[in-house]
């Protein structure tokens, strides 16, 4: 008798655990009813309802868009199109929304065969929020491909680069840096040009390997500007900061141009460069080459020449007192040919105390010379003050 209950419990157990597996099998009651749908307005009437009673789950929202990208090929009706784009956008989001990463591959799909630019759009955000990462190569080439053609309809182009760099934001990869930084300097609006800007201290916030590569490579001046302010702004080393001042300086005194509006760039370039080496130092000699030719250049404004002497008292080097001593003997023999103007005396009145700065004992060549030529008095004070700067 023992042995009969015994039988009876076990088959019950078996019985309990192949039903209990049966019915975890089966689809839940929403899942059924979106697979029997065969249009998109049936989709949608189910999707919502499930999300309205919360049953919406993750598992949920991936077979609602594989059966949404399932149908989209058959469907003609423009009603049809409006409700399949709404329930990719809605549905991208909430996967994006939970991190699902295993929908990555059909958020891929509603890129690529969707037209819609905003359906594509919010599956591109999507793919970086689940951290896709099998997608990113193909998400950096879709981004490179707008951001070098234009088209006539850059409103959706726009639209669908907005999402690649929502997504890139999230991916937080350095491959992705680049593509994002060019949407800054492309033919975008505002409206893309913002969020790529925010993304890009979020992709790396050392971006100086990829930006000294546009600095240094075959890119229009106000791109390498724009690349130089970034690296000011990032959170570069301060020698990498420099690198990237003295590569630029000589970047744009390497350009030449007629065009009004572009010799302002390259002005402001050669400024910008300039005050970042004074605020940032460098060791490396080839900015004194540089800063000389910024110095002597003819279209120098009187601004650039006082920044040059700035940059060669902060870097306080021989080669320092070597450059500012030349300077100041090309202003001692205007002096002695009584053509000097009231900027060159504005310009030795700022040489003069940069030579005592440096703080080199070699700069009292040139600062004792001034004592023993036809200066007028003020500028000799100027000389004496200066040596007794000079330990």
């Amino acid at each position: 008798m023992k042995q009969i209950i015994t039988l009876i419990a076990v088959f019950a157990l078996i019985s309990g655990a192949v039903y209990a597996q049966d019915q975890q099998a089966e689809p839940d009651f929403y899942t059924q009813q979106l697979n029997a749908q065969e249009t998109m307005a049936g989709l949608d009437r189910v999707i919502r309802n499930a999300h309205a009673s919360g049953a919406g789950s993750n598992e949920f929202d991936a077979n609602a868009l594989d059966r949404i990208l399932l149908l989209y090929p058959n469907i003609n009706m423009p009603s049809e199109f409006r409700a399949a784009y709404e329930m990719a956008r809605t549905i991208s989001a909430r996967l994006g929304a939970a991190q699902y990463t295993e929908a990555g591959p059909n958020l891929w799909r509603v890129v690529e065969n969707m037209a819609d630019p905003l359906a594509r759009g919010e599956a591109l955000a999507a793919l970086g929020k689940v951290g896709a990462v099998d997608f990113l190569p193909q998400v950096i080439q879709l981004l490179t491909d707008i951001n070098s053609d234009s088209g006539r309809d850059r409103m959706p182009r726009e639209q669908v680069a907005i999402g690649a760099i929502a997504g890139l934001r999230e991916y937080a990869d350095p491959s992705a840096y680049l593509p994002v930084f060019f949407v800054t300097v492309g033919w975008y609006s505002e409206q893309a040009k913002t969020p790529a800007r925010e993304a890009l201290p979020l992709i790396m916030d050392n971006p100086t390997e990829p930006l000294l590569s546009v600095i240094q490579g075959v890119y229009p001046i106000p791109t390498k500007l724009t690349a130089l302010q970034v690296l000011q702004a990032s959170q570069a080393s301060n020698a990498q900061k420099a690198q990237g001042a003295v590569a630029a300086l000589a970047a744009a005194h390497g350009t030449s141009t007629i065009v009004a509006s572009e010799r302002s760039v390259l002005m402001t370039t050669r400024y910008t460069a300039i005050r970042m080496i004074t605020e940032y130092g460098t060791e490396d000699e080839a900015v004194y080459p540089l800063l000389e030719r910024s110095y002597r250049l003819q279209a120098s404004a009187q601004e650039e020449r006082r920044l040059v002497i700035s940059a060669l008292e902060a870097l306080a080097s021989e080669e320092s007192v070597r450059l500012l001593g030349a300077f100041l003997t090309d202003l001692g023999v205007r002096n002695e040919r009584g053509t000097m103007t009231q900027a060159d005396q504005t310009l030795v009145r700022a040489i003069i105390p940069a030579l005592g700065n440096t703080r080199r004992p070699s700069a009292r060549v040139h600062l004792n010379r001034i004592l023993q030529q036809d200066w007028s008095s003020g500028i000799v004070i100027l000389a004496r003050d200066a040596l007794a700067n000079i330990p």
